[in-house]
């Protein structure tokens, strides 16, 4: 397995240059963090950046590796579109320029199963679905009549910073649309969801891949039923890649906050929070060194804020008992990039006729592998004894497709094959696994078994390259749990309000609401309570 290769980008300050004190210091660089550092630098605070890596960016970056700039995971954007944060924060006028994914997706499956071609248009979606199978057309009209209200509401209360009382506004101006169905899902699987649409069952586990397997849940596991709403949101905001990779948001974030004054410091390794009679007083290094700051955010882990550098805090104790007795999760996703001299050709993806997907729009969209519902649902237990799911569930992209300065030579393109449930306590260990290969290989024995031939580098990034690469605890990248209604109810309100029982300390990232994936809206919420605090104190 090639290693990633790390550089220093330009504009960055190492962590010699560590100020001595600031307003505020956000530990964690990646977008969500960047995003909350860029909304107070603009609000007028000092505001210092700190990441343990040489490179911005987090989960979001792209990276030189395998002579080529792969994307550290899947380079499709969604939810930020919808954030509100691009055209906030003009990151436009910092070299962000996305490129419209359309068709937004295709799914698969392993065996016969008709493809399933997702557009941003409803009707051209519902036509080629017709195509197919005009049940499946006619079951699908009848999700999007109880689906596409409900998106709006949780697109709505998404984009707000979350209390009770803001939530309730928000459905309320939607007349309470949506919000019979979002409450009802919240308890339900998707599986239970979609079948009582009549949705066919290579749909529905499509669906489950691209929903509930992302979050590490089967798809009857109950409360994953607001992953049924994953067709009807992105027909709602789209998919887009920004240009250069998945790290051209990350980079036009930090810019932001350079051309605001903020300072940004990568190879510093955060060791904990100054606290002092219940207020956080800054942050100290690993290497002892110290920034003062009556503000502080960490863009990290949940649990490396709340179970190692709260210990013995007293304002803090119950949280952390809380926390500490909670057991820590492993780590599921795996991603494969390679340098290839032929395009994957699925045998599924080339039987669609040309009027439902044109052949210069094939390799455009993420390919979604879908194994059936049953055996989701299998490899979720198989997974708990440290197994690859079998057959894998894989998001396959060729980014370099659409987006040609991402070609890793005129001869060549870039293959993208994130792989889900692949185990952080892989039966048998990581080291010297030929479980990453073998990926390639089966991904080949959906079409061109010439794929693998036409490999000339490549690089697998498993769980334990997430630990020690990402400072991920046993390689799982966290996502805030309860969703929309989880945040409505104010459970976990640390991770749904950002606020800490320690004055000054917030939480932002992924692991806070609204969730994972590349969104920001966590970054742009927590800037917004700390804007408002410092409002109430003056």
């Amino acid at each position: 397995m090639t290693r990633t290769a790390q550089r220093p980008p330009s504009g960055l300050s190492s962590a010699d240059d560590l100020p001595a004190q600031a307003d505020v210091v956000v530990v964690g660089g990646g977008h969500n963090g960047l995003t909350c550092a860029a909304y107070l630098a603009r609000a007028g605070w000092s505001v210092v950046v700190v990441e343990a890596r040489g490179e911005l960016g987090g989960c979001a970056a792209t990276v030189d590796a395998i002579g080529a700039r792969v994307n550290i995971c899947n380079c499709d954007h969604t939810m930020v579109l919808a954030s509100g944060i691009v055209d906030d924060l003009e990151l436009g006028a910092y070299g962000l320029r996305y490129l419209d994914v359309d068709p937004m997706g295709i799914a698969v499956g392993w065996g016969d199963e008709p493809a399933f071609v997702h557009w941003r248009s409803v009707e051209r979606t519902i036509d080629g679905l017709a195509r197919t199978d005009p049940a499946a057309a006619a079951a699908y009209r009848r999700y999007l009549d109880v689906a596409l209200p409900a998106a709006r509401l949780v697109q709505s209360v998404q984009g707000t910073r979350p209390s009770t009382a803001a939530i309730a506004a928000t459905a309320a101006r939607r007349r309470l649309r949506g919000s019979a169905a979002v409450l009802d899902w919240a308890r339900r699987s998707l599986l239970d969801v979609l079948t009582s649409f009549g949705l066919p069952p290579w749909l529905i586990a499509a669906a489950g891949t691209n929903g509930p397997a992302v979050w590490g849940l089967a798809p009857d596991a109950p409360g994953s039923g607001l992953g049924a709403l994953g067709f009807a949101m992105r027909h709602l905001v789209g998919v887009g890649r920004p240009v250069g990779g998945s790290g051209a948001l990350p980079a036009a974030l930090a810019a932001c906050v350079r051309a605001h004054g903020g300072l940004l410091v990568t190879g510093a390794r955060v060791g904990g929070v100054l606290v002092r009679d219940g207020r956080v007083r800054g942050v100290r290094l690993d290497d002892g060194r110290e920034v003062s700051a009556p503000t502080v955010v960490t863009a990290t882990d949940p649990r490396t804020l709340l179970v190692d550098w709260l210990d013995g805090v007293p304002a803090a104790a119950r949280l952390h008992a809380r926390w500490a007795a909670a057991p820590a999760v492993d780590g599921y996703e795996s991603k494969v990039d390679a340098v290839v001299t032929a395009l994957p050709a699925l045998r599924a993806v080339a039987r669609i006729g040309a009027d439902v997907l044109p052949a210069e729009a094939r390799q455009v969209p993420t390919t979604i592998v879908s194994p059936t519902v049953s055996q989701q649902v299998a490899a979720a237990a198989a997974r708990g004894r440290g197994l690859v799911s079998d057959p894998p569930m894989f998001l396959v992209n060729t980014p370099s497709v659409l987006d040609p300065s991402l070609r890793p030579a005129a001869d060549a393109h870039l293959l993208s094959l994130e792989v889900l449930w692949t185990p952080y306590t892989l039966r048998g260990g990581w080291t010297d696994s030929t479980q990453p290969w073998s990926w390639l290989r089966r991904l080949a024995s959906l079409g061109d078994p010439g794929l693998v031939a036409s490999v000339r580098d490549w690089r697998a990034m498993t769980p334990p390259d997430y630990e020690r690469e990402f400072s991920l605890p046993r390689g799982y990248a966290p996502s805030f749990p309860g969703g929309v209604v989880a945040a409505l109810l104010g459970r976990q309100r640390e991770l749904s309000r950002y606020r800490t029982p320690v004055a000054g300390l917030y939480l932002t990232g992924a692991g806070t609401f609204p969730g994972a994936g590349v969104w920001g809206a966590s970054g742009r919420n927590t800037a917004e309570v700390v804007l408002a605090s410092r409002r109430r104190d003056r």
